[in-house]
């Protein structure tokens, strides 16, 4: 062999980076920062949803409204929320039983006169049959009805109801069956159709849904009192009923 004597070369190894730390004799771990960034950013955008939930959130204002007794231009009152109607009540801008309205003298012209406003008693939500036979008894068998006033219109006349469902039973509280009187045209009407407050006394009662039993029990008619004798009954145009058209929340 000729020239100068090589060294022998060695084979180049790759070492890993916790090896080399290992060689130079350093056995620190360190730890991976991506799970706390995350975390961090998660922390933070909690803490600015809360912030926003208990200082910037719209918050919802009473609506207050005042009444009058002898209004000069018949409006007793203007936006009344649907919670505050009270049987009787003739309402001008009627849409639903969600939306506010305006209360007139029932001799002006009206959309919907509120002819019935019963809670349902508390307890868990008794069923879809229960809450709908209850409704319909009460609209319809048991709305106290001026006979003598709805005979009088010279237009056909709706019962509208509402009721509560499953999810507003357990979401909102909602209790309320309501019913109203409207024009089966859609148009306006005057003057008061509900009872004499003596006449429907049981109105304002509050009945407990559990004697219900799915089945809506036939009213008594006190047409029928005293007449098993006599001959067959013409049909009377005055004891006419409104036409049973619902409008229900399903």
């Amino acid at each position: 062999m000729t020239g100068s004597e090589q060294a022998p070369r060695t084979e180049e190894t790759h070492l890993s980076r916790r090896a080399r730390r290992a060689a130079r004799g350093d056995d620190s771990r360190r730890l991976n920062a991506w799970p706390y960034l995350i975390a961090s950013v998660l922390v933070v955008l909690i803490t600015l949803g809360a912030l926003w939930w208990f200082l910037w959130r719209p918050v919802e204002e009473e609506v207050a409204w005042e009444w009058v007794d002898d209004p000069v231009d018949g409006v007793h009152a203007r936006d009344v929320p649907p919670e505050d109607w009270e049987a009787g009540w003739c309402l001008t801008r009627f849409e639903d039983d969600q939306t506010p309205a305006d209360v007139v003298d029932c001799e002006q012209s009206y959309q919907a006169q509120v002819m019935l406003r019963r809670n349902i008693s508390d307890g868990p939500y008794p069923g879809d049959q229960v809450v709908i036979d209850t409704a319909h008894r009460w609209c319809h068998e048991e709305l106290p009805l001026d006979t003598e006033a709805v005979a009088q219109a010279d237009y056909g006349l709706e019962v509208r109801l509402w009721h509560p469902t499953e999810s507003t039973w357990r979401d909102d509280y909602d209790r309320m069956v309501s019913c109203f009187l409207t024009r089966a045209d859609g148009e306006e009407m005057s003057g008061s159709f509900l009872a004499a407050e003596d006449d429907a006394e049981s109105s304002a009662e509050e009945e407990d849904i559990g004697v219900v039993d799915g089945e809506s029990p036939e009213a008594e008619d006190p047409q029928d009192e005293g007449t098993a004798e006599e001959g067959p009954d013409e049909e009377d145009p005055q004891q006419e009923d409104p036409e049973e058209t619902d409008s229900e929340e399903q």
